[in-house]
């Protein structure tokens, strides 16, 4: 039994190294598009980069946030002139947040440099590991995702 605790503290203090090193770079991030902006403002501009234009609503669910929160972060990226947003052509009713072409570039530029990093931090791992290493990660992310989701975390 005291095997698997050990197993499962290593992971917990894994996920707050990897906690830290995200906030990190949602600091850096956001001190890059603005003086002033927070990495929680600034979390939309990721996923906008990931899913393309979006619905106000799917981006709140994507966010884990309500839409006034979302609403309220996008009103602040799109005074900075780092998003606009329209009506969605197929529901005038609902919005669509998009990147401006600038700050689509600028994350484009930050993603090749971040998958430089993830290169070099992996260059001694076998194919095999990072093939287990990938698939591992994302399958722990994903079900961590909807397990914290769903529950409290105690």
């Amino acid at each position: 039994m005291a095997r698997r605790q050990q197993f499962e503290d290593r992971i917990i203090d894994a996920m707050a190294m990897l906690s830290r090193v995200s906030e990190s770079y949602m600091d850096d991030l956001a001190a890059v598009f603005s003086q002033g902006l927070g990495r929680g403002t600034i979390q939309p501009l990721t996923v906008l980069h990931r899913l393309g234009p979006t619905r106000v609503s799917a981006l709140a669910e994507a966010l884990g946030l309500d839409r006034t929160t979302v609403t309220r972060h996008l009103d602040v990226l799109e005074s900075h002139g780092l998003i606009t947003r329209r009506p969605d052509e197929r529901d005038r009713r609902a919005m669509l947040a998009s990147l401006t072409s600038t700050t689509a570039k600028q994350l484009d530029t930050m993603r090749a440099k971040n998958r430089q990093r993830i290169r070099r931090l992996c260059s001694e791992w076998t194919p095999e590991e990072r093939e287990v290493f990938e698939h591992l990660l994302t399958r722990f992310a994903l079900q961590s995702c909807d397990e914290f989701s769903h529950s409290s975390a105690t």
